[in-house]
């Protein structure tokens, strides 16, 4: 029998994965004019609670009349920073850093006891406004997310070059697919998601990997390969496949003609008679929608 391994009280080094360490493919979260803020947040706001971890959203760009909104629903729906992650030494510097820096902040808040003055509850997650990556560690995670406000998406390129971080890939949110589309044509990366998040690029990967434009519709989402400026890239985005058959002209049948049988709903059995006169039972197949 295999030999067990000693019984030791030392616990695991948080996380494990070594993504405290460096960045392991960190992504960008995009907001345009009236986009669905509930719906965005919801990667950011696992980032917040768990900073270290691979595929996080490290920065965040929001439209200027967008930023209020944002930030409200973004505060009154964080929660507290895991246990370990809020004792760990890059976020404890990051607090201290923020701190000289007097710099504005998205985080929970702890009133006194009039509730007078309210200051950062412990162990809350920290949106650093106006700053970039570097103030806080840059070469590796900091358990801050940044924010940047830009008014024309010609800003983006030089917002995403003052980050300076290696992004994986990019979450652009907004109503107006010409609006977000400009948006993702603005930003110089390989993987732009359109209205969602984190789908999987295997219906699009070869020919993204051979360079080769290509567009197919699988998982109810619309997959793409572009060539902009000289470069090859993803964009993902929903796409809803709805088929109906055609409605079919009424047909006046012929005197002495059988009456026509209307055709059932889809998966129902159809009644047919055989050349013996006995009723034959048939069933309509689905038709795959993907």
């Amino acid at each position: 029998m295999p030999k067990h391994a000693p019984y030791t009280w030392r616990q695991p080094d948080f996380p494990g994965d070594g993504s405290d360490l460096s960045w392991q493919d960190p992504t960008l979260l995009v907001i345009c004019q009236k986009a669905d803020i509930q719906a965005a947040i919801q990667p950011l706001l696992g980032s917040l609670k768990q900073p270290f971890a691979p595929a996080q959203v490290a920065s965040v760009f929001v439209h200027e009349t967008m930023r209020t909104a944002f930030c409200d629903q973004v505060r009154s729906s964080m929660e507290p920073m895991h246990r370990q992650a809020a004792s760990h030494a890059h976020y404890l510097r990051a607090v201290e850093m923020v701190d000289c820096l007097k710099a504005e902040m998205v985080c929970l808040l702890t009133p006194d006891d009039i509730r007078f003055r309210f200051k950062m509850s412990t162990a809350s997650p920290m949106i650093v406004c106006e700053f970039d990556q570097s103030f806080f560690g840059g070469s590796r995670p900091t358990s801050v997310v940044t924010l940047h406000t830009f008014r024309h998406a010609s800003e983006l390129p030089r917002l995403l070059a003052t980050e300076r971080l290696p992004f994986a890939s990019a979450a652009i949110w907004g109503p107006k697919m010409a609006t977000v589309y400009e948006a993702a044509l603005h930003l110089d990366l390989v993987v732009v998601y359109i209205n969602c998040h984190g789908i999987s690029l295997a219906p699009i990967r070869e020919f993204l990997e051979e360079k080769q434009p290509h567009v197919v519709l699988a998982r109810y989402h619309h997959f793409e390969v572009i060539s902009h400026r000289a470069k090859h890239r993803a964009i993902v985005y929903p796409a809803k496949v709805i088929w109906e058959p055609e409605p079919e002209a009424p047909i006046r049948p012929s005197a002495g003609a059988q009456e026509k049988v209307k055709p059932p709903a889809e998966g129902k059995p159809v009644a047919r008679r055989n050349g013996k006169g006995n009723p034959a039972v048939s069933h309509l197949k689905s038709l795959s929608k993907a």
